[in-house]
């Protein structure tokens, strides 16, 4: 089959040879909505072709983004592309599945998607999929970034009053993000954290820098921090990525309650000695913890979401991928954490509990 397609050719359709074919097949539109499949994909997606056909892929697939990332990444570089072991989640099924997928490119806009069933990870690991897709886009996303970074050099060169401060920001932002694409594309996990003596307030700082020059006056950052507090042992690049979907949530909270009062995100930190722990560190009779609890003046959630805000795939908003408060989660135990999320008169409020050394730094 040819990858060209002429406007004035019919739709992609497959062949009746393709229900002999090992792997779910799916055609699909350039408006990403399924135009053909064959009988490995009903089993796969637990649809019959009937109901799969003409269904758009976010009506298949809890996480579509996944696949409807693949499918652009492919469009954009006009060339077929694949990807080993992402996580997809069907609606029509309880369980979720680790496939391998290859998209074969057409000019017309359609792909054909060809999915198979992977088996060297567990399907209940929600994060195994971050990490593979992370492999795959770690070449994409890198080249970006040089060139972001080099530009921000240039002109911290020539830099004004004023405007030191915040290129010096996307220089270290970038950093970051070149640290964790290049550990995803590793397939480390966050789980596997790199543990080294940090400060949390320096951290904290860092993601809240970020947020009020993303925000830039739209909503008041209150910090309540503890300065008595020591250094605890942590991976920076993971907490950073755990504090900044925390704060993140927190923003786009009370900035869509703004009607009802003035948007605030408050971060502040504690000691905590009622904290009994239980992760995987060393010396494990530690009882001792650092609390940080980051609230927001948003409307809320309701009891039934906030029961299963960290599970994969759970989002309390429309375009929400579901992924940001597992990663969350997953960080926190990793480091021997808790983390939990209640409402407060004003909202919502994350508190993150980690461990402290039994010796204060200086």
């Amino acid at each position: 089959m040819s990858n060209t397609i002429t406007p004035t050719q019919a739709p992609l359709t497959l062949t009746p040879l393709s229900d002999n074919a090992p792997v779910a097949l799916l055609a699909v539109s350039p408006e990403n909505t399924v135009r053909d499949t064959n009988a490995a994909a009903e089993s796969l997606l637990g649809l019959s072709r009937r109901r799969l056909i003409d269904r758009p892929l976010n009506r298949v697939l809890v996480n579509s983004e996944v696949l409807e990332d693949l499918i652009e990444h492919a469009r954009s570089n006009a060339s077929d592309t694949a990807s080993p072991e992402l996580l997809i989640k069907p609606h029509a099924l309880v369980d979720e599945r680790i496939v391998n997928v290859r998209v074969r490119w057409f000019d017309s806009g359609e792909v054909v998607l060809a999915l198979s069933e992977a088996m060297t990870r567990e399907p209940q690991d929600p994060i195994a999929g971050v990490a593979s897709f992370g492999r795959i886009l770690g070449h994409e996303i890198k080249n970006p970034l040089a060139g972001i970074s080099g530009a921000a050099q240039l002109l911290l060169r020539q830099s004004q009053p004023g405007q030191r401060e915040l290129l010096t920001l996307i220089n270290d932002e970038v950093a970051r993000i070149e640290r964790l694409v290049n550990r995803l594309s590793a397939f480390e996990l966050f789980s596997e954290p790199h543990l080294e003596a940090m400060n949390i307030h320096e951290l904290l700082d860092k993601v809240l820098a970020s947020e009020e020059a993303a925000h830039d006056g739209q909503l008041v950052f209150v910090r309540r921090y503890d300065p008595s507090l020591p250094d605890i042992l942590g991976d920076s690049d993971h907490l950073h990525e755990a504090f900044q979907n925390i704060v993140r949530n927190g923003v786009e909270a009370a900035l869509a309650n703004t009607a009802n009062c003035a948007p605030v995100v408050e971060v502040s930190t504690a000691f905590e000695s009622r904290f009994a722990r239980r992760g995987v560190l060393p010396d494990s009779g530690l009882q001792r913890a650092l609390r940080v609890d980051v609230s927001d003046t948003g409307a809320g959630m309701d009891a039934n979401k906030l029961a299963h805000v960290f599970e994969a795939f759970s989002s309390t908003k429309s375009a929400g991928r579901g992924l940001g408060l597992t990663v969350v989660k997953e960080v926190v135990q990793a480091h021997g954490g808790q983390v939990n999320i209640r409402n407060i008169g004003t909202g919502t409020q994350v508190s993150v509990f980690l461990p402290l050394s039994k010796t204060r730094s200086k």
